[in-house]
């Protein structure tokens, strides 16, 4: 009997697969990754400096860390269009989830720079002189359509938003991917995923009526943006957004565009006007000088935040309390 013990000792463990090692672009992608995450491991994030994704550089730290990821999760083409080549040459064997075409994720087409005509229920009709941007941007679904969502077969996705984590349903949407690849990618803790999963929804529902409560004062105030980079939030809660100086940090409005603001923001008479961190164009200036504008600072891309799980909540409930406190500064007239 001892024999047999002994004998049984001494076979060799069978090995346990490692917790995959998961690669995240974005820090509100990742702090939503981290959530899954939680008690577990910690995703690797990508871009950790403050320079935004539509101009990113790949360096050979980020290019090794592309390479040793198992999973890599991004938004797609309409965010970070530098990691569509990498992820073809360095992350052949990861597995990779693109949330621009998750089922559960909407996309809304990009909107033109300049003015943005509002009705009633604040869906914005677009300004359709793409003049304004010397771009071919051709959206093929007309804007009542926004709120149902596209068909995301046959679109170019460079032609949508890529913020989608502004919409807490997208946000939800990311959960649900995320958890349902770690589970089948780490069956191991697949419970424990989808518990973070569950618990991390609850917390989406307790933050998305708390950021009611905080803009329905607020609604009807108009604002405009530096860099149309709160579409999916201000449509989510109904805001008045009433343009963008530009729809990319890199591309600065033309002449025609800019008067076309002025004039808007006259017409206001008292309009917030919203920039980013290390993004406050000179022409906020021009834009300013043409009647009561208070000005305030957003950070949807969390900047300005810690990495991690907290970062998600952290930079909605600033975004809503920084909109709120612009806008309540206005003159309603």
């Amino acid at each position: 009997m001892m024999v047999l013990a002994g004998l049984w000792l001494a076979q060799p463990a069978i090995a346990q697969p490692e917790t995959p090692s998961v690669l995240v672009t974005v820090r509100p992608i990742h702090s939503l990754v981290a959530t899954v995450m939680d008690g577990i491991a910690e995703p690797v994030l990508l871009l950790k400096g403050g320079q935004p994704p539509h101009s990113y550089s790949l360096t050979p730290s980020d290019a090794k860390a592309i390479n040793d990821a198992d999973l890599i999760v991004w938004v797609g083409e309409p965010l970070e269009t530098f990691l569509e080549r990498p992820l073809k040459t360095l992350a052949a064997d990861a597995e990779v989830i693109e949330l621009a075409v998750e089922k559960q994720v909407t996309l809304l087409p990009n909107r033109e720079g300049g003015v943005w005509m509002v009705e009633e229920d604040h869906e914005h009709q677009h300004d359709n002189d793409h003049e304004h941007d010397n771009d071919d941007h051709a959206h093929d679904d007309a804007h009542d359509d926004a709120h149902e969502g596209h068909t995301k077969d046959n679109h170019d996705h460079g032609h949508y938003d890529g913020h989608i984590w502004m919409d807490p349903n997208n946000a939800r949407g990311v959960i649900d991917a995320v958890a349902r690849a770690l589970s089948n990618s780490d069956p191991k803790n697949a419970s424990i995923y989808e518990l973070n999963a569950e618990e991390a929804l609850l917390k989406i529902d307790g933050l998305e009526t708390q950021l009611r409560d905080t803009l329905s004062s607020v609604q009807e105030m108009p604002f405009l943006v530096s860099h149309d980079a709160l579409q999916y939030f201000d449509q989510y809660f109904n805001l008045n957004a009433v343009g963008a100086i530009t729809i990319t940090p890199d591309r600065a409005p033309s002449a025609r565009r800019l008067s076309e603001i002025r004039q808007r923001v006259k017409e206001l008479g008292s309009v917030c006007l919203l920039s980013e961190p290390g993004f406050t164009p000179k022409t906020m200036g021009v834009v300013a000088e043409a009647a009561d504008v208070s000005t305030g600072e957003v950070d949807p891309l969390g900047m300005n935040y810690e990495p991690g799980k907290l970062l998600y909540f952290e930079l909605m409930q600033g975004l809503a309390a920084e909109l709120t406190r612009c806008l309540s500064q206005q003159d309603p007239g």
